[in-house]
C-alpha cells in the first residue's frame, strides 16, 4: 500500500506529480518562453565564441549579441513559468478532475528521476548565469564605448560622431567626457539614454540638438580630471596662415602669442586666459537667453572674499529679469564649449587644405569659388556632392580653360576634398552647418569673449569688464 502511494497512479503518488508537472507546460506561452531562451542563448554563445576566435563585433551586430539577444533570453524565462502558472490556474479538463493533487509540485530528491532533473536544472541555471554575467560585462563596455554612443542612432548623432572623430579628443571616449567616473551619473546617463531611444524611435527629436546641454556634468569633474588648471602657466605661440580671396589664393603667415596663464605658484596669484577658472575666483553670470550668448550680468568673488557685480549698460535688466535668468558659475565650457564637436567654417577648413596641400593653391580663385560653393545650403549630401563639382568643373571651364585642360587633376582633387569638407562639417538630415553651433573661443564667428569683455558691463563704481586685446593676447603679426 505504502508503495502504490509513492509510485502508483493515485493522486499524491511520485506518478501523479510527474504528471501534473508534464501538463503544466503544455501551453503556448511557455512553449514561446522555451523557443525564445533557447534561441537567443544559441545565438548569444555563437556571436560570443565569433569575437573569441577574432571575429568583428559590428555596431549594430553589438546592439544584438550585448542587448537585444539578452533582453529576449531573460523574457523568454520569465514566460516559462509565467505560462505554468497561467495553466495551474486553468487546467485542462482532464487535468482538473483529479482529487487530492497538490498545488504546486513537490521536490523530492529520493525519487531518481526528480534527481537527475534537478541536476540538471542546477547546471544549466550556472552555465545561464555565467553566460548573462559575462555578457552583461560586455554589454556595459559595449554602452560606454564611442560606437554605441556615436553610430547605433545615425542619423542624430552623426554631426558629433563625424566631427569626434577629426577632433583632439578622438580617443577619448563618449562616456569620459559626457559621463565622467562613478556609477550615479552612469545611472543618470542611462535614464536619460531611454528618453532618447522613445523619441527616436517616435521620431520626435528636435533638428538640430538643441545646445547647451543643461544636464552636463560639472566640467571640474570630467575635462579637469586631465586638464589641470593650477598647472596651466606661460603664454603659447600659435601659427598659422590664411589664404585670401584673390585670384593667386595670396597667402598670409600670422602669428599670435596668446597668454594661456592660470594660477602661477612663483607669483602666488591667477593669470592670463585661464584666470577665469582659477580656484581663486568664482564667477558667476546670467545669461538672458538658453544659448548662453546675451549675458547681462557677471559677480566676481576674489579670494579676499571681496564681490563685484557688472551688469550691462546698454539694455535695461531688472531684478526681476535677473531672477528668471539661468544663473551659471563659469567653467571650461563657458569658453570651450565646442571642444571635441567642432564645426569648421569654409574658409578655415579652405585654408587648412591648401596648406596642406590637399587642393592645389596654384588654381586661379579655388579658395574663393570653395567657399562660395561650401557656404550654400543643399537639400541633402548628394545634391552638394553634385553641385560642388559641377559648380568647380563649370567655373575653370568657362573662366580658365586652359587651366581646366592643363590641371584636370588639380581640379578633381579639389573638388574631392571640398565634398570631404562638407561631409565633415555639413549635416542637412539634422539641419546643422557651420552657424548652428557658435564656438566661444575667441571671437570670430561668434561673440566669443565679447559677450562679457565689452565695455558695456559695469560695475557700481564705474568699473567695467574691458575690451582690450593685450589681456588675451599680443597683437597678430601678418607676413604675406
Amino acid at each position: 500500500m505504502a508503495a502504490q502511494q509513492a509510485n502508483g497512479p493515485g493522486p499524491g503518488s511520485a506518478v501523479a506529480e510527474r504528471r501534473r508537472i508534464s501538463w503544466l507546460i503544455h501551453n503556448p506561452v511557455t512553449y514561446a518562453g522555451a523557443i525564445l531562451a533557447a534561441s537567443s542563448f544559441i545565438i548569444i554563445v555563437f556571436l560570443l565564441l565569433f569575437e573569441l576566435v577574432g571575429g568583428k563585433v559590428t555596431t549594430y551586430l553589438g546592439v544584438l549579441v550585448f542587448v537585444l539577444m539578452p533582453t529576449t533570453f531573460v523574457v523568454g524565462l520569465i514566460l516559462i513559468p509565467v505560462g505554468m502558472i497561467w495553466t495551474r490556474q486553468h487546467p485542462p479538463a482532464a487535468e482538473a478532475v483529479l482529487p487530492g493533487m497538490r498545488p504546486f509540485p513537490v521536490l523530492d530528491l529520493n525519487d531518481p528521476i526528480q534527481q537527475r532533473g534537478f541536476i540538471l536544472w542546477s547546471a544549466a541555471t550556472l552555465v545561464f548565469v555565467g553566460v548573462l554575467a559575462g555578457v552583461s560585462y560586455r554589454a556595459y563596455n559595449f554602452m560606454d564605448s564611442t560606437e554605441f554612443c556615436g553610430a547605433v542612432c545615425h542619423t542624430v548623432m552623426k554631426p558629433e560622431y563625424v566631427t569626434y572623430q577629426h577632433s583632439p579628443h578622438a580617443r577619448v571616449t563618449c562616456t569620459a567626457c559626457h559621463i565622467g567616473p562613478g556609477a550615479d551619473w552612469f545611472v543618470r546617463a542611462k535614464i536619460s539614454g531611454t528618453r532618447q531611444v522613445f523619441a527616436v524611435a517616435t521620431n520626435s527629436y528636435p533638428r538640430p540638438i538643441p545646445v547647451p546641454i543643461s544636464d552636463l556634468r560639472p566640467a571640474r569633474e570630467t575635462c579637469e580630471t586631465c586638464h589641470w588648471p593650477e598647472k596651466f602657466y606661460g603664454e603659447k605661440l600659435r601659427q598659422w596662415t590664411t589664404y585670401q580671396l584673390d585670384e593667386k589664393n595670396t597667402p598670409q603667415q600670422k602669428s599670435m602669442v596668446l597668454k594661456v596663464g592660470g594660477t602661477e605658484a612663483q607669483l602666488g596669484y591667477a593669470t592670463g586666459i585661464h584666470w577665469h577658472v582659477s580656484a581663486d575666483n568664482k564667477i558667476t553670470y546670467a545669461a538672458l537667453d538658453k544659448d548662453r550668448q546675451n549675458i547681462a550680468w557677471v559677480r566676481l568673488e576674489k579670494p579676499s572674499g571681496e564681490a563685484v557685480e557688472f551688469t550691462r549698460s546698454d539694455v535695461p535688466v531688472t531684478s526681476d529679469v535677473l531672477a528668471k535668468a539661468e544663473k551659471r558659475t563659469m567653467d571650461c565650457m563657458d569658453c570651450h564649449n565646442r571642444p571635441t564637436h567642432h564645426i569648421i567654417p569654409p574658409g578655415t577648413a579652405l585654408d587648412a587644405s591648401l596648406t596642406a596641400k590637399r587642393i592645389d593653391p596654384s588654381l586661379p580663385f579655388v579658395k574663393k569659388k570653395g567657399q562660395e560653393l561650401l557656404s550654400l545650403t543643399y537639400p541633402d549630401e548628394a545634391s552638394a556632392t553634385r553641385a560642388i563639382e559641377q559648380g568647380l568643373t563649370s567655373f575653370y571651364q568657362t573662366t580658365y580653360p586652359d587651366v581646366y585642360a592643363a590641371k584636370q587633376g588639380a581640379i578633381k582633387a579639389a573638388i574631392a576634398e571640398m565634398q570631404q569638407i562638407y561631409r565633415d562639417n555639413d549635416f542637412p538630415e539634422m539641419k546643422v552647418d557651420y552657424l548652428t553651433y557658435g564656438d566661444n573661443i575667441g571671437h570670430q564667428s561668434t561673440p566669443g569673449c565679447f559677450r562679457c569683455h565689452d565695455n558695456k558691463h559695469v560695475s557700481p563704481d564705474g568699473q567695467a569688464i574691458r575690451q582690450d586685446c593685450d589681456i588675451c593676447h599680443t597683437p597678430v603679426t601678418v607676413k604675406q
